[in-house]
């Protein structure tokens, strides 16, 4: 089982690089550029849920790739401009995947 914290993390920065249009690959290269190599599979386990522990380095340059901060991740709910992270029940946003179960 996921921590409620990690999540939370996971699920924000799932919502910011879909919301961007950065794919999986995509930010694993952002990420590597910043020092931090990452494969396109580790983002994808987190997301999927199928790996529930992430790093704090992980999501240092994660948020630093995706244009945000650790603080913010923690603090600021994610502003989805289509569903404002509340889609119909029983829909799933096609721009941040709100709604959508694992």
């Amino acid at each position: 089982m996921t921590a409620p914290i990690s999540a939370e993390v996971i699920a924000k920065l799932r919502a910011l690089r879909k919301i961007q249009k950065v794919s999986a690959q995509q930010l694993s290269d952002r990420m590597t550029e910043l020092g931090y190599p990452v494969a396109r599979t580790v983002i994808a386990n987190l997301e999927n849920g199928r790996r529930t522990e992430v790093s704090i380095d992980h999501v240092v340059i994660a948020a630093q790739s995706l244009g945000t901060t650790v603080m913010a991740l923690l603090n600021e709910p994610v502003e989805c401009p289509q569903c404002k992270g509340e889609p119909p029940a029983g829909f799933t946003c096609n721009t941040c995947g709100a709604g959508e179960t694992r």
